[in-house]
């Protein structure tokens, strides 16, 4: 009978090392994390003018120009044509072109009048010397008069005024040249009216991971937000720094993702081509919708306690895009997220170096089954004491665990001993 009673007791201390051994193992593997979102958002910029005419009333104010007007041979007539840029800023060129029933090669150039001295005529246009801002008018002329060959008889004629834009980023006109804009295809403008947006103080961006129940702080709403509409050629650059202040290593990944938008925004987002680096190491350089940086990144692998880094990202808008790529926008999530693990499976919210606990937006727990169905009511005095007992061997071990197993084996011995004494 002793025998058996002692077999019984031997099961318990084996049973409890085995216990022991599984729940040491699976809360080593325990981690925390935590993530933050940034929106991005980028659009590109129009080239868009508007011809505007205007004649003088009889107070010398100009008032929108009338066709059909009986004129006779030498006489000056106000016509006072104006180009308006409605986008980004550009260099303009203007054509006119000359038609009469008759005495047509009485017609030229010398009948306009009032033409600005910044006016270059090469080939067959007009260019304006100077590029153009947003919202600016030029004017090209003011006046022309009729030829004073004609006689007096009746004779259908006009002027036919066309403009034409290019942008004025990323190209430089050579006034030298008999064909200053080299001969460029020029599309027609097929937009709606475009809307300017002042720009703000350059903001800094930033991503911290900090102790407190806030987790990552950002800095800065929009990592592209000081970034002016992109016309083709464009190559924009910022950073965001990256950081530590928490009381413990982490690791920080980094990936994006691509909210739901139009397809013409997917579109652009395939065009437009993004560079990444940290440092030396580029960590990316291809399309701003990359199917590479859907998977995480890893940034910075053990970033101790006040470390900072800077990330450097770069933007380009090829130039060989042309206008159906004007007028457009589209955004990019970007994702970090801060892994380190916990000093012990059962206390999730410790570790810190004083203050208030953390309260993670995210967690992730690689526990089993049996240790999320572990009771959780043991006083944190009995806790406090038998984590004071527990040798440090430089293992994470939850003391949950410890005061269940010893509980549980105390429970075992001493039914063991009073069924012996029976």
């Amino acid at each position: 009978m002793r025998k058996k009673k002692g077999c019984l007791l031997t099961a318990a201390l084996c049973l409890m090392s085995v216990l022991g051994s599984s729940f040491s193992q699976t809360a080593l593997g325990a981690v925390r994390t935590y993530s933050i979102e940034v929106d991005n958002h980028i659009r590109t910029g129009d080239v868009d003018i508007s011809l505007e005419e205007y004649e003088l009333d009889a107070h010398g104010e100009e008032i929108p120009y009338r066709d059909e007007k009986v004129v006779v041979p030498g006489q000056r007539v106000d016509k006072i044509v104006k180009i308006r840029n409605q986008a980004e800023p550009v260099w303009i060129r203007a054509g006119v072109g000359y038609q009469a029933e008759y005495g047509q090669e009485e017609m030229s150039d010398r009948m306009l009048g009032g033409m600005d001295d910044r006016w270059l005529k090469a080939g067959a246009y007009f260019y304006y010397t100077e590029p153009v801002n947003t919202e600016e008018t030029v004017c090209l002329f003011r006046n022309f008069t009729v030829p004073p060959e004609w006689d007096e008889a009746e004779n259908q004629f006009s002027l036919e005024v066309t403009a034409q834009a290019v942008q004025a980023a990323n190209f430089v006109p050579d006034f030298q040249s008999e064909s200053p804009w080299f001969g460029i295809p020029i599309e027609k403008c097929v937009h709606g009216s475009y809307e300017t947006e002042s720009k703000g103080e350059e903001q800094k961006f930033s991503v911290v991971f900090e102790n407190g129940s806030e987790g990552f702080v950002k800095t800065g709403e929009d990592f592209f937000g000081n970034f002016s509409a992109l016309m083709p050629g464009d190559t924009v650059e910022d950073s965001v720094e990256i950081g530590n202040r928490s009381s413990r290593d982490i690791d920080l990944y980094f990936r994006t993702e691509i909210p739901e938008q139009p397809g013409e925004s997917l579109e652009l987002l395939d065009q437009l081509r993004l560079s990444i680096r940290k440092g030396d190491r580029q960590i990316y350089d291809g399309p701003l919708n990359g199917k590479d940086l859907a998977q995480e990144i890893l940034l910075a692998e053990d970033l101790t306690a006040g470390d900072e880094e800077s990330l450097i990202y770069q933007i380009h808008m090829p130039e060989e895009l042309t206008n159906s790529a004007a007028l457009k926008s589209a955004g990019v999530r970007w994702i970090f997220r801060a892994e380190f693990k916990t000093a012990s499976g059962g206390s999730p919210g410790g570790g810190g170096s004083g203050g208030r606990p953390e309260k993670p937006a995210e967690e992730t727990f690689s526990q089993t089954p049996e240790q999320k169905e572990l009771p959780a009511a043991i006083p944190d005095r009995i806790l406090e004491f038998a984590g004071g007992l527990l040798p440090k061997t430089g293992e994470r071990f939850p003391v949950e665990l410890w005061c269940l197993m010893v509980t549980g084996g105390a429970m075992l011995v001493l039914a063991v001993l009073a069924g012996r004494k029976r």
